[in-house]
Formats: structure tokens, C-alpha cells, sequence
């Protein structure tokens, strides 16, 4: 645990380092130390002191003292070159550009999309991870400070927190500097349910305590007869918060989460934890439920521990973790990526190579503390993210792209009708030429004409219109869907067709409207005018849901559902026939959509269901049903008529109400 520091004199802070670290003379703290004024003296040695108990090295800590003074505009970037040195300043350079860029979020309400990129925005702005560190702790003894500020401001700095700056501090592997932080966050945005868990926790304290001490004391004894060579053991309580998500994920009480109070045994060997878990199942009944082996399989992100839960002594649960002292330094310090299990990822991706690389540079900086240096060149971290660029859109959403995107690169990120609608842009308010290439913190604006009108110019390689593939593609697709458009209005002669192009089922064949008449009025074709439309009888899309276009021979444009099993299996050589689509302003009345049920059979069950339809004057086209003898599992196909996507929701939300059923949805298309 990272502790609280309390020195406010410099003098006493460094004889505290100092002797932490086993030096005589910090001359490069005692500098930073005397540029402080009296105003800063506490948050400049706070945020050092965080940043000590991690093991930040002396350059780090002495950038850390001043920079509060530099954010605050109370000391020059060149004082600090002449006073600390340029490696120095060019660290606080990186700090305070990521400070400058969390000022310009307006994070409430974000996607999580646009988290994650503010968050590697964060990483690619800087040269040195240290500068991450910095804000980390930064941040850290501001929420520490926060009880000073009003409701509204707490409430604000600890959205901020839990959507960024944790997450950031959980993906570098900064455990302690999380676990406060969202303690913190947590008191502030939920502070009834907080005092509730934090009174509990210490309504028990004493007690909890001691049941901890009679597990640690039983099992040493037990260990030590089995004769493992040398071991720890330790007691612990869950943080709050954590206590907290546990409770919200298993919908639990306070009482039923089994590990608010756990013990850990540290181990030399792995054979060694194996033995300790068999002593530990010899003297109690294990819960198999809640047994995990992250040693035999460990976690996608390469943490190992055994996990088990047991009925201990007056038979009461409490967890027990298992690790070698390798495994548990190794957690601790960020090597086991503990993030990627906590946020769901588990696919390896260039970006998380990145931030294992920055992983190392933190034990690499930790050796350079104690005196360890590694003899070969690390580089920069700003170099690993160097194919990557992050803008601002107008209302500050950030935008990942490929090194060397250009204004309409991005203009097509945004949608592909923006892109085809695209003369021009500003960066940061001046005009641009498309070919510009966007740097990362600039922010973009597109100048759009009201019709689409690419040019072909743009798919030229040698021009520089374009660098992502995405944006290549998109501009190919509309000329080629402009090309078979034109081919499809050319008189052609009556002949069969020896293989039908329409790759799905469709709706009865509909004779080709007059020339006067115009496509249905609940679709619109982007950037290609309007078109003869039907809806596919696959999938039958309803407003609201993401659809396409698939360009059909003498039937116009069929419009599916983008999850529709059709789409998604479409072969290559068809793939140049689909159109993007949108739902238009006016739409339909009523949509036929096809819905299945999953039920224990009873009595009544059919006639619950048709009544319930009948009650919300629901239209039924159709119904099978079908029951198995054997399971009395009963499977029923309905086909509806529903006006919109949030009309079937409640639906098939109402549906799972019944008694009985087990399931109701509505699938992806043939």
C-alpha cells in the first residue's frame, strides 16, 4: 500500500528519502526541493512521495516536486532546464501535455470507445512513461485533497478518475495508485453505499481480525509440519469498491461475498504451492465453485495464483490464494497485465504489446532506483505508438487513425456519407489541404457540400488523398455501386438468368414501378439517390437497426439487417453489390419480424402468450410450435407485426416474464 505522506518540510522529506534509499547526498532533490515556494511545497512532496513508495527513480521524483509549480505557471520551463537539466524538462514537457489534454474532455457520458482512446491518446502524446507516473500520483493526491471541494466538483474529478486515469494505472500495472483511486472516486460518487460497506467492514473489524489471525495460525502450523522450506503469510481486506463490484456481479449481499476477508500464502516453489494447497483442503471442506487454478492455466494476461475458497475454522468461508514470491511480485508490479481479465479483453493486439513494453520500462526504471541498471538502450516510448495518430473531432470525441492520415481519411472514419460529401477541412481553425497530414491533439473540422461527389483522383496512390485501407474502400465501393447502378438502368434484352445473383430470400416479386415513381420512403440510399427497395425476408429489419443494401437483378436494392447470417457469409465477388442504407424520416406502420421461444411445458402456456399479445393488440401472422417428449421442452416461431426496434424489445422483454419461459429473441437471419 502506498502510504500517506505527511512530511511538509523538504529538509525532513529528504533524510525520509534518503534513508529509503540508502544514499548520502540526492543532489538533484535537494535542487527541485529548493526552486519550491511555500505554496507548493506540500503537493510538489506529495505526489513525490507517491511516486517514492512505487520506486520512481531521483529525475523522476525531483520532475515530480516542481511539477505543480510548472502547470501553475509559477516557474518557466527554462528555469527548470538550468536548474534540473534538459532530460528533466524535456519529462515535465510530456507531463504537462497530458495534463493540457485532460482539461480538454468533457468526459461525462463518453462511450467507452471514446475512453479507451483518450486513454492511448494519453500514452502516445508522451516520450516517457514517467511522465504517466507523474500524473498518475498527480491525480492521486488530488482526490486525497477533494474532500475540500464542492459536490458537484467531487463528483466531476472522480468521473474523470474512474474513466480514465484508474483504468491508464491499471493497464501500466500501478495497482496501489488504482485501488486508492477508485476508493476514493467511490466515496464521492456513491457515498451512501460507501459508509454502508465501510461501516459494515468496521462493525467487524475486531472480530474479522481475529478469525483472520486463527486461520494464519492454524495453517503455519500445518505448513511447517509438512517442512515447506520458508513461507508468508499474510491477512487481508478487499477495498471497497472492489467489495462493491463484487456485490454487483454475483448480486450479492455483504454477506455473501466470500472474499472481504482472505489470507495469502507466498511460497519459494511451485511445487511448493501445490503442497500448501492440499494442506489447506486436508483441513477444511473446500467450496469447489470457487476454486481457480491460475497456475496450471493462467489468466490471458499471464497472472498465476491458485485460488480457492474454503469452509474454515467454526465454519465460516474465507479465501485462500497460493502464489510463489516471483508470482506475487510479478502482480504486484504490473507484469501479469492484471488489467486485460478486469476490463474482459482477451485477444492480443500491437497496442497491448505496447503497454507491456512500457511495463518494462518501469522495472527497468525500479533497477535504476536500486542501483541496477540495465546496460542496453531502452527506446522512447512515444516511438511505439508512432504508426498510430489521435485528433479531436469538433465536440471533443478523439479518433484513432493510421500514421499519416489525412483530413478525408478521417472524414470517411467519421461516415462514409461525410467522406463523400468532403471539399475541405480546418485543423485547429485554419484551412488545410486534404493531403495534409494529422498530428496527434490537433482537432478537425470537415467542409461538406450538400450533394456527395468523390473523385476518382482520390484513389490514385501517388496523389495522398488517402492513406487507411477503410477510407480506400469506401470511396471504391461508391463508384462501383454508381457503375452498377448505371448498368442496371441500360436496356437490356429479355433473357433468362442461368444463376440468380440475389443471394437470399426475398419478398414476392414486385413489377418495377413507372419511372415516375420513387423508392420506398422509409429507406434512404446514401450518396447514390433514390433506388426501388424492399425489405429482406431473412432477416426483416425493423427501424432503428443497423442495415445494408444488397443490389439485386430486376429487384432493386433488398435491405438486411447488418447482422443478418446472409451479410456477414457473403461471398467476395458479391460483396461489391452492397450499398450503405439508412432508415429515412418517414417510415412504414407496421414490419413483419420472426421471433422464437424456448419454455418448460405446462398447461396454458400458448394461451398466456396469445393473451398477452392480444392485451397489447399485437398482430400474429404465424405460429408453430413444437414440443419434446423426453425434456417437455416446448420451441415456438411466431411472426409479428411491430412498428419499431423499441416496440420488440419490450416484447421479447415482456415474453421472459412469463412464467415458464426460458428464452425469447429474435435471430440473425438465414
Amino acid at each position: 500500500m502506498v502510504t500517506r505522506h505527511t512530511h511538509t518540510d523538504p529538509e525532513t522529506w529528504l533524510a525520509h528519502v534518503e534513508t529509503k534509499r540508502g544514499e548520502k547526498a540526492l543532489p538533484l532533490l535537494r535542487k527541485a526541493t529548493h526552486l519550491l515556494t511555500p505554496d507548493f511545497i506540500g503537493e510538489g512532496l506529495g505526489i513525490a512521495h507517491i511516486l517514492l513508495e512505487l520506486g520512481l527513480d531521483n529525475e523522476g521524483l525531483s520532475a515530480a516536486i516542481v511539477y505543480p509549480m510548472l502547470k501553475s505557471h509559477e516557474i518557466h520551463l527554462d528555469a527548470v532546464t538550468d536548474h534540473l537539466g534538459e532530460s528533466n524538462a524535456k519529462l515535465l514537457r510530456d507531463a504537462i501535455q497530458m495534463g493540457a489534454l485532460g482539461k480538454l474532455q468533457n468526459l461525462d457520458d463518453r462511450q467507452s470507445h471514446q475512453l479507451e482512446n483518450i486513454r492511448k491518446m494519453l500514452l502516445a502524446m508522451v516520450a516517457d512513461v514517467r511522465a504517466v507516473l507523474i500524473i498518475l500520483a498527480e491525480r492521486l493526491w488530488l482526490l486525497r485533497k477533494a474532500k475540500n471541494l464542492s459536490k458537484p466538483e467531487q463528483e466531476k474529478f472522480s468521473r474523470e478518475t474512474m474513466d480514465v486515469y484508474a483504468p491508464l494505472a491499471n493497464r501500466l500495472g500501478v495497482g496501489h495508485l488504482k485501488w486508492e483511486m477508485e476508493d476514493l472516486c467511490f466515496r464521492y460518487l456513491k457515498p451512501d453505499i460507501y459508509q454502508q460497506i465501510a461501516k459494515w467492514l468496521d462493525s467487524r473489524r475486531e472480530e474479522r481480525e481475529q478469525y483472520i489471525q486463527t486461520v494464519m495460525d492454524e495453517l503455519k502450523s500445518a505448513l511447517i509440519k509438512v517442512h515447506i522450506k520458508s513461507f508468508e503469510i499474510t491477512g487481508r481486506v478487499k477495498h471497497i469498491y472492489s467489495i462493491y463490484r463484487k456485490m454487483q456481479r454475483k448480486n450479492s449481499t455483504l454477506d455473501e461475498i466470500y472474499d472481504i476477508s482472505a489470507v495469502r500464502i507466498l511460497v519459494p516453489d511451485i511445487e511448493d504451492c501445490y503442497a500448501a494447497l492440499g494442506i489447506v483442503h486436508s483441513m477444511w471442506v473446500q467450496i469447489p465453485t470457487e476454486f481457480d487454478d491460475y497456475i496450471m492455466h493462467p489468466k490471458p494476461n499471464s497472472y498465476r495464483s491458485i485460488h480457492t475458497a474454503v469452509k474454515g475454522p467454526e465454519n465460516r468461508t474465507v479465501e485462500v490464494q497460493i502464489r510463489t514470491i516471483q508470482m506475487h511480485q510479478e502482480s504486484e508490479l504490473g507484469v501479469a497485465a492484471h488489467w486485460r481479465y478486469k476490463e474482459g479483453g482477451v485477444q492480443k493486439s500491437d497496442y497491448e504489446a505496447k503497454i507491456a513494453w512500457l511495463r518494462q520500462v518501469m522495472e527497468w526504471q525500479k533497477e535504476i532506483a536500486s542501483g541496477n541498471e540495465k546496460k542496453e538502450k531502452e527506446a522512447p516510448a512515444k516511438d511505439l505508438f508512432a504508426d498510430r495518430v489521435y485528433v479531436f473531432t469538433p465536440t471533443g470525441d478523439i479518433v484513432d487513425l493510421p500514421q499519416g492520415s489525412t483530413p478525408l481519411d478521417f472524414a470517411y472514419h467519421i461516415h462514409s456519407e461525410v467522406g463523400h460529401r468532403c471539399r475541405g477541412a480546418k485543423i485547429d481553425g485554419s484551412i488545410v489541404p486534404l493531403t495534409y497530414h494529422l498530428q496527434t491533439g490537433e482537432r478537425v473540422e470537415i467542409l461538406t457540400a450538400k450533394q456527395p461527389n468523390p473523385s476518382r483522383d482520390w484513389l490514385n496512390p501517388h496523389s495522398g488523398y488517402l492513406k487507411s485501407p477503410r477510407a480506400k474502400a469506401k470511396v471504391l465501393h461508391w463508384f462501383k455501386a454508381l457503375d452498377d447502378l448505371q448498368e442496371a438502368e441500360k436496356p437490356k434484352e429479355k433473357k433468362e438468368i442461368a444463376t440468380p445473383a440475389v443471394i437470399t430470400p426475398e419478398s414476392p416479386v414486385i413489377k418495377k414501378p413507372a419511372s415516375s415513381q420513387k423508392s420506398r420512403q422509409d429507406i434512404q440510399i446514401l450518396g447514390v439517390g433514390h433506388l426501388l427497395t424492399q425489405i429482406a425476408r431473412c432477416c426483416k429489419p425493423l427501424p432503428g437497426e443497423p442495415i445494408i443494401g444488397y443490389i439485386t437483378l430486376g429487384k432493386g436494392v433488398s435491405i438486411h439487417r447488418k447482422s443478418c447470417n446472409n451479410m456477414i457469409h457473403i461471398t467476395e465477388s458479391n460483396k461489391n453489390r452492397l450499398i450503405e442504407v439508412d432508415w429515412g424520416e418517414k417510415t412504414s406502420d407496421i414490419y413483419p419480424v420472426d421471433i422464437k421461444i424456448e419454455a418448460y411445458d405446462r398447461h396454458g402456456l400458448l394461451r398466456d402468450i396469445t393473451a398477452y399479445f392480444a392485451s397489447e393488440k399485437i398482430n400474429v401472422l404465424g405460429i408453430q410450435t413444437y414440443t419434446e417428449k423426453n425434456s417437455h421442452e416446448a420451441h415456438i416461431q411466431l411472426t409479428l407485426e411491430i412498428t419499431a426496434l423499441e416496440q420488440l424489445n419490450q416484447i421479447l422483454s415482456r415474453l421472459k416474464q412469463i412464467p415458464n419461459i426460458t428464452r425469447a429473441w429474435r435471430e440473425a437471419g438465414k
